[in-house]
């Protein structure tokens, strides 16, 4: 496995735009799958949230639901 300060010393040497991209999508991947990595249950984040998504996008009979039906369960959790 490559060591902290050895991806450290290659980021060092990436333009100035580099670094800035290197940065931004970092950061991006952290705040959409950083909090679940730390999960026991979770090895893979990404495919985890996706098919969280997925599961959540249908009926327990495998229909997709409605606008309104996903707009009902919005209003049901609030109460």
């Amino acid at each position: 496995m490559t060591s902290y300060e050895e991806i450290l010393e290659s980021a060092k040497r990436l333009s100035s735009v580099e670094r800035l991209q290197l940065a931004d999508a970092l950061f991006a991947e952290e705040l959409g799958f950083g909090m679940w990595r730390g999960r026991e249950d979770v090895a893979d984040a990404e495919t985890f949230l996706s098919d969280l998504r997925e599961a959540d996008m249908r009926t327990p009979d495998g229909r997709e639901k409605t606008p309104g039906e996903f707009l009902s369960e919005i209003e049901t959790a609030d109460e």
